[in-house]
């Protein structure tokens, strides 16, 4: 077993918080997506869930979508909608949208109800800021049984579907939900609308010429009638997810950690391949091998095929393939980034944008956003973020233990993790809110940084293939 192996602990659920602010909005007829490219990083809303009622619904049933979002800095949005483009790409959007203003808090939007004939549809939050559409992931299908109803379609944007582990030798394994294919969004193109790729992030494009029975419009659809009005609401007490409840700090810093910081490192993933002046490809092995799992419960070998950048993104890609890594043959391979002899830091906020992959509803496989020190444990190591039984989990380990607990609320899709790591304390914060702090056992030694996606012996939440993408890695000190 690698020096470096890892120990973790059971994960400890922390009390649920929930925060909510109101948002006055003014509802407006949805519009004609016109398509354009912002970049990438640049993207300050996040959807933190997206779900229809019913997910399985008949041709003449009325289907309800609802989204719940924040913005990393307030944001005045001139359209907000629910896209949605059959398996042709042709618009079949929810009827209405409503402008206002985004703000760090998570707020409601249900768009006006609808029915949808038989087939199969990819859904997705879009919004119009500066007369530019963004689209939003993550992207989910559902499908309608039947064909009586003719829908009256209306266009819109089409969006794009990332946390993390750090692994260790007694990890105590949980049971999880049955799972799932991990959604993610494609592009659609004026001629011919493409598939999704679970490899490759959607890029805005324009809106699809749509098949003579379902062609969309390009002009407003009708005002909501008063009783089916789309309603952009602060999100309810109760909320199961953590809602963002600080800004971003001054000069773009981490988000939810006040205070002056200047960058330090920062990797937006925005070449073709990975940085080797950043990263290895692999466990503390050459830039072209094929090593051993972090410990033994893991049952994918580290390779640096599974570890690709496309899309404005870092892309660590689970599969079963039988893979043989000194000596051992192991069931899968997957994909892992480390800094160590590269950039390593003592203090400073360190901050992950990750698509997590699901398991039902769960967190799938054992990924991981972490950092590690030379001379573990004395060294410490901290998990940012690392799934353990399907939830989102921080700890710190050290000769002192392992503290650490699990985040209430589902975070598979898009979400942000991060961590400040001051003398003697470590704050965790995902999307924004405070999540937990660690006291006991903080060292002062330098860490490395690490992201992988690694594959649990006895979880039952595996899936393969899994992408986990990343779509920046930053660190700041003051």
């Amino acid at each position: 077993m690698p020096r470096h192996s890892k120990h973790r602990r059971p994960a400890r659920v922390v009390r649920r918080r929930v925060l909510a602010i109101g948002l006055a909005v003014a509802a407006v007829g949805a519009g004609g997506a016109a398509w354009a490219a912002p970049a990438r990083n640049a993207e300050p809303v996040v959807v933190d869930s997206l779900t229809i009622t019913p997910a399985a619904p008949g041709s003449t049933t009325q289907v309800t979508a609802t989204a719940a979002l924040h913005s990393a800095r307030t944001l005045p949005v001139q359209s907000l909608t629910i896209a949605v483009r059959d398996a042709k790409g042709a618009n079949y959007d929810f009827r209405g949208a409503v402008s206002g203003t985004l703000t760090t808090s998570q707020q409601t939007f249900r768009p006006e109800a609808r029915t949808f004939p038989a087939g199969t549809y990819k859904y997705f939050v879009a919004y119009k800021a500066n007369n530019t559409w963004h689209n939003l992931t993550p992207t989910a299908t559902f499908t309608s049984d039947g064909s009586t109803v003719t829908p009256t379609p209306s266009p819109t944007p089409s969006p794009s579907g990332t946390p993390t582990k750090a692994p260790t030798a007694t990890a105590t394994p949980k049971p999880s939900a049955t799972p799932s294919s991990t959604p993610t969004a494609s592009p659609s193109s004026p001629s011919s609308p493409s598939t999704s790729s679970p490899s490759s992030r959607p890029t805005l494009a324009p809106s699809p010429t749509a098949s003579p029975t379902a062609k969309p419009t390009l002009g407003p659809t009708a005002t909501p009638s008063a009783s089916a009005k789309p309603t952009l609401t602060p999100s309810p007490t109760g909320t199961p997810s953590p809602s963002p409840s600080a800004t971003t700090a001054p000069g773009g810093g981490p988000a939810g950690i006040a205070g002056s910081w200047h960058s330090v490192f920062a990797d937006e993933f925005n070449g073709s391949t990975v940085d080797p002046a950043k990263w290895t490809p692999n466990w503390l092995g050459c830039a072209t091998c094929t090593t051993p799992p972090v410990n033994t419960s893991e049952q994918a070998a580290y390779a640096p095929s599974q570890s690709t950048v496309s899309g404005g993104s870092l892309h660590l890609t689970a599969v079963q393939q039988s893979t043989t890594a000194n000596g051992k043959t192991y069931p899968y391979r997957s994909g892992m980034v480390q800094s160590n002899g590269k950039a390593q830091f003592t203090y400073g906020a360190f901050e992950a944008r990750i698509y997590l992959p699901a398991a039902g509803s769960n967190v799938a496989n054992w990924p991981a956003f972490w950092t590690d020190g030379q001379n573990w444990p004395a060294d410490g190591e901290n998990d940012i973020m690392e799934g353990l039984g399907g939830k989102a989990c921080y700890h710190y380990h050290s000769p002192s233990g392992g503290p650490g607990s699990c985040a209430p609320g589902t975070f598979t899709g898009w979400h942000t993790y991060g961590a400040e790591w001051a003398p003697g304390s470590v704050t965790y914060y995902y999307d924004g809110v405070k999540v937990g702090q660690i006291t006991t056992g903080i060292s002062n030694s330098p860490q490395y940084l690490i992201l992988n996606n690694a594959v649990e012996s006895t979880s039952g939440n595996t899936v393969a293939p899994a992408d986990m993408q990343v779509d920046y890695v930053r660190v700041w000190q003051h």
